[in-house]
């Protein structure tokens, strides 16, 4: 009996330690929260001067391979000095890239500049590809204003333009939002919010945007499908306040990721709590056959504007409704566990200011905060709402994990070799909860229960 009572010792607090590491280990990720930049007001170097911009609001983030940052600013409204910026750290602003006259081209009505842009990527060869959406201020877009660019980051010259005709992307109803690069076939997925210049819900046309960037061809896929259609039952809220009073905020297809393989697409409407998913044999297919795409569905916890997935099988999601970022570990591992899917192992509470793009670097998950919810009107520039700023970059550790981009590396989980020992510890509680139950446990097991939550009774 000693024998098994020293044991039954051991085991338990052996299990008090093995919890306590678990405890440790969810909560890594908001301890390294970190603020890279804060902004009360944008502000852009100019041939003149420093010049603040009002009506500039951060929404896109990429990384180059030496951890330049570089933002979007969509010309939503008039008075947007540029619509991409490098980020210059020591000054805390932006430099219009990779010029500021090619930013400014739209002001002579030539649509061979960079009109307004939302969504970009960098590859992990530092060329950026730089999606313009065209319309500025709500307006119709110019012909071949929409398009996408594919610049070198080193040289600053363009490599390649890609024009998308009206078929591919409606001059007064297309919104190109969001763009994911597969660099081994040579892809861009691209998702468009389909949101007409009349706000007309029967006018929209969203969907998603096939491009080959060898042959320059295009190809519209599961357009007005429900999958890419904003939920009309949905009314989006933060702080408990619905974004748009008179009317609901109905955006279409928004975030979009690839996997690491290429195997699988996620994207979601912004208006809903939906995400969906297809594989990309079936969107080949379809392109060459015209053979049905499966869509394949999950739960998420909120209404989302930024993915991404990882190089180690995990898909990360922003939530704007509490100012979360959500992850799902190895969710391309097996795409029909997808189906029904509901996402978990949430940072909570980032931020309560929009968290919208994300991207990764060397370790780091990147994120733009920017009040999209009270921009530009409910925005004081010199007294922010939340007595501290109105925009913000912010980063926490994912420790060796990496962007899709860089391919894949390792299995399960951004952990890596954590995630094997996360679930050893698993294994081992498992087998210390039986070994109680073998041994007829007494009262230490009442204290098990306490921190497991398990409520084992013995009879």
């Amino acid at each position: 009996m000693k024998y098994y009572k020293s044991i039954k010792n051991y085991f338990f607090y052996l299990t008090i330690f093995l919890l306590n590491i678990l405890k440790i280990k969810s909560n890594s990720f908001n301890e390294s929260l970190e603020i890279v930049a804060q902004f009360n007001v944008i502000s852009f170097k100019t041939d003149t001067g420093i010049k603040e911009c009002e009506k500039c609001m951060p929404a896109g983030i990429k990384l180059s391979k030496n951890g330049t940052i570089f933002c979007s600013f969509p010309r939503w409204f008039d008075d947007v000095i540029a619509t991409i910026g490098k980020y210059n750290k020591e000054n805390n602003y932006f430099e219009p890239w990779p010029s500021l006259e090619i930013n400014q081209l739209h002001e002579k009505s030539d649509p061979s500049g960079i009109n307004s842009v939302l969504g970009f990527e960098i590859d992990d060869e530092d060329n950026i590809y730089i999606l313009d959406q065209g319309k500025i201020n709500n307006s119709a877009a110019l012909e071949g204003s929409i398009k996408l660019l594919k610049y070198s980051l080193n040289s600053s010259t363009l490599l390649k333009e890609y024009k998308f005709n009206a078929e591919i992307a409606d001059l007064k109803s297309s919104f190109l939002n969001d763009i994911v690069i597969d660099k081994n076939k040579n892809l861009a997925y691209i998702s468009d919010s389909g949101i007409s210049i009349d706000d007309n819900i029967s006018h929209y046309k969203p969907g998603i945007i096939v491009l080959n960037l060898n042959t320059s061809t295009s190809h519209r896929i599961l357009t007005n499908h429900f999958s890419v259609w904003p939920d009309e039952s949905f009314w989006l809220h933060i702080d408990n306040k619905p974004v748009k009073e008179e009317k609901q905020m109905l955006t279409g297809a928004d975030g979009i990721a690839l996997s690491c393989d290429g195997e699988a697409l996620f994207y979601c409407p912004l208006t809903g709590r939906m995400i969906y998913s297809i594989l990309t044999s079936d969107i080949e297919n379809f392109i060459k056959e015209g053979k049905e795409i499966k869509v394949y569905n999950a739960f998420k916890k909120e209404a989302s504007d930024g993915l991404l997935a990882s190089s180690k099988g995990s898909l990360y999601m922003t939530g704007i409704e509490t100012g979360s970022i959500y992850i799902s570990y190895e969710v391309e591992q097996d795409l029909l566990r997808f189906d029904y899917k509901n996402f978990d192992g949430y940072i909570g509470n980032v931020s309560s200011m929009w968290p919208d793009t994300l991207a990764m670097h060397e370790g780091y998950l990147y994120f733009v905060t920017n009040q999209l919810n009270n921009f530009p009107h409910n925005i004081s520039y010199k007294n922010p709402k939340n007595g501290k700023y109105n925009f913000a970059i912010m980063r926490f550790s994912v420790g060796n994990d990496d962007s899709y981009i860089k391919g894949c590396s390792g299995f399960g989980g951004n952990w890596g070799i954590g995630s094997i020992i996360i679930w050893i510890c698993f294994a081992v509680i498992i087998l210390i909860v039986l070994s109680f139950v073998l041994m007829g446990s007494n009262n230490q097991e009442e204290v098990i229960d306490k921190h497991m939550n398990l409520g084992i009774k013995d009879d």
